[in-house]
Formats: structure tokens, C-alpha cells, sequence
């Protein structure tokens, strides 16, 4: 895990940009790179092992031993990419279930919900034993990606269709799920938490998209395209 060098935010190590502020991260950068390095090692020892092959009287022998090399070079790009979530895994196995709910209600006190999410994603934390912070932890996770979704609109760096409609359909599946999770039997405590988290999104359509507390109220009724046709409206007029 590693932090944005211009907000301070949370990332992973396959975040290219930082979801708040859209800042470049080379954390993520110099991580491809190493991974790149690696599978053109794996390449090019590929063409070797036919090159020899075909030169050597031998041919069985050498494939053997040079398929072993292969063998151990792919090990050592898979361990690369996967440290990181071995790591995480040993930490977890190493940690009470009363640090981790410590940790966890940390996570909260400080309204870090998307951290919160990262966390018992990474963890993999069971549902039974920690079923508030998963209600909680789902919708931030929507949160995420409805942030996510506006970042790439915002920055330009989505490249796949319209960045604009990706961003509405983002914010209609966060409406959909927010609807859902507040309809069911939960606790004091975890709906205050769903509130936050959407009073926080609520600012972001508001400050970003151009929405009003009405446009807000509506989107409960709408699909992606009446959506879309709204926000196309409102940055119209801001514009």
C-alpha cells in the first residue's frame, strides 16, 4: 500500500492514478515496469530454448535443463507479482480478531471508508465474522468505483467509450446498491456509516457533475441514459 504524493490518499500498487485527485502514481509505474522486465526475460529465454534445440545433437537433454530454467524464471514472475498479496496474507494470519476490528473501527472513527474496503478485501475477511464492516465495506466499494469512474471522466484517462456514460452507469449501480443495503435489517452504527458515505457522494455530484439536491433525489427513478441526458444538461449550463 502506498499513498498519492499529492493528497496523501491510499493506493495500490495497480492504481496508475490516484481515484481523488487524478495524480500520476509511480509506484504503480516502476511495478509494471519490473513486471514487463520480467515476462520479456521470459520471452526472450523462450526463443532461446528453440534456438538451442535446433543446434544441439542433444536436443532432449538440453530441453530438459533449459525448461527447468524457464520453469524457475516463471516462478520468479509470478512470486513478484503475487509478494505483495502473500505478504498481506502471512500479516492477516498473524493478526487477533481483536486488532483487526481494532483496526477496522479505526478505519471508521477516521470515515476512511474506501481504505476500510481495501483493507477486508486484501484480508479477504470472513462475512460471518465481520458482517457489519462488510455491509459498510459494500458500499464503499461502490463508492470506489463511482469515484473512480469520475476521475477518468474528469482526467481524461478513461479510453474505453464514453468516459461521461461509464460515469453514469457507476453512479446508477452506487444508487441501486445504497437503496439495497439501507432497506435491511442493520444497526444503528451501520447506517450512520452509509449515511456519511453518501452524504460524501452526494457532495461529488454536486461539486463535480453539476447536480442538484432535486437532480439527486431523481436518480433513485433512472436509468443510465435519463441520467447521462441530466448530467449533459447541468455541465451544459455550469459551462
Amino acid at each position: 500500500m502506498v499513498n498519492c504524493k499529492n493528497c496523501g490518499a491510499p493506493l495500490t500498487l495497480n492504481s496508475a492514478y490516484c481515484p481523488y485527485c487524478g495524480t500520476h502514481n509511480p509506484e504503480a509505474h516502476e511495478h509494471l515496469k519490473k513486471l514487463q522486465q520480467l515476462d520479456a526475460q521470459f520471452e526472450n529465454a523462450s526463443r532461446e530454448v528453440a534456438t538451442e534445440v535446433k543446434k544441439s545433437k542433444k536436443g532432449y537433454g538440453i530441453l530438459l535443463i533449459i525448461v527447468m530454467l524457464l520453469l524457475a524464471n516463471l516462478v520468479v514472475f509470478v512470486l513478484n507479482f503475487a509478494s505483495y498479496e502473500i505478504a498481506d496474507r502471512i500479516i492477516a494470519g498473524r493478526m487477533s480478531d481483536t486488532r483487526i476490528k481494532a483496526k477496522l473501527d479505526e478505519f471508521l472513527e477516521a470515515g476512511d471508508y474506501i481504505e476500510l474496503d481495501l483493507f477486508m478485501d486484501k484480508f479477504s475477511l470472513s462475512y460471518s465474522d465481520y458482517e457489519d464492516y462488510h455491509k459498510i465495506s459494500y458500499l464503499a466499494d461502490y463508492q470506489n468505483r463511482m469515484i473512480d469512474s469520475m476521475t477518468q471522466y474528469l482526467y481524461g484517462t478513461d479510453n474505453y467509450g464514453d468516459p461521461l456514460v461509464r460515469t453514469c452507469q457507476a453512479i446508477v449501480d452506487y444508487e441501486d446498491e445504497y437503496a439495497r443495503l439501507i432497506k435491511r435489517d442493520n444497526s444503528e452504527t451501520v447506517l450512520f456509516h452509509m449515511e456519511k458515505i453518501n452524504t460524501e457522494v452526494n457532495g461529488f455530484l454536486k461539486n463535480y457533475l453539476g447536480l442538484t439536491d432535486e437532480d439527486i433525489a431523481g436518480i433513485k427513478d433512472m436509468n443510465e441514459s435519463s441520467l447521462l441526458i441530466l448530467v449533459n444538461e447541468r455541465l451544459r449550463n455550469e459551462n
